[in-house]
């Protein structure tokens, strides 16, 4: 029986979109380029992760696109939520879900700082959720499968009684490895769906 439910945080509680701002401020022939070397690097991995400090990144990456210097910067002052559409989120859905007797929890891979910010801006976290885990704040990564054990060891929680809802493939199928009931979310909007199917068998 399902009594837990687990939730990333970027295009699962809120819209992150990363299109926006590259269709938004970055020329079009330029836009693979600033990708790769900055949202899709590897380094936006480590700063996940927490072995690379946010300043540190910030720096990185302005050295790797020095022509979107203003953006970077941009993007780091508001402590990487110029990425999310904070308006579009599923924040009153779980709320209603705790409601009815689920516990809720976020396994989230993400810079401290961006969580502190969402944190402040809404009670959601501390308030409908028991708790959850970030990535930079124990220095573990979805999809590693030790970031999954350290979360249902923290919080003394049985897989077979977990539902976990993320946006990737890869962090979803080794959540379904270890025994824990997971499902993709391909748009933040199928969230009332796939928890009612989920949920409502």
């Amino acid at each position: 029986m399902i009594r837990n439910i687990i939730l990333d945080i970027g295009n699962v509680l809120y819209e992150f979109s990363t299109s926006s701002i590259l269709d938004e401020y970055v020329d079009e022939s330029d836009r693979k380029e600033f990708f790769d070397n900055t949202f899709g690097s590897k380094n936006w991995n480590l700063m996940d992760k927490g072995e690379i400090s946010f300043e540190d990144s910030r720096k990185y990456f302005i050295d790797k696109c020095p022509k979107y210097e203003e953006l970077i910067n941009k993007i780091f002052d508001t402590s990487l939520t110029l990425c999310l559409n904070k308006h579009h989120n599923n924040i009153n859905l779980l709320k209603e879900y705790k409601d009815k007797g689920f516990s809720i929890y976020y396994l989230s891979n993400m810079p401290s700082e961006t969580f502190e910010v969402l944190r402040k801006e809404t009670d959601f976290f501390d308030n409908t959720c028991i708790g959850g885990v970030i990535s930079a704040h124990i220095k573990m990564i979805k999809p590693n499968r030790d970031i999954y054990e350290y979360f249902l060891s923290k919080f003394n929680l049985n897989a077979n009684e977990c539902v976990f809802i993320d946006d990737n493939a890869d962090n979803v199928k080794t959540a379904i490895d270890i025994g824990i009931n997971a499902f993709q979310l391909k748009t933040i909007d199928d969230m009332h769906a796939v928890l009612k199917e989920i949920l409502h068998k």
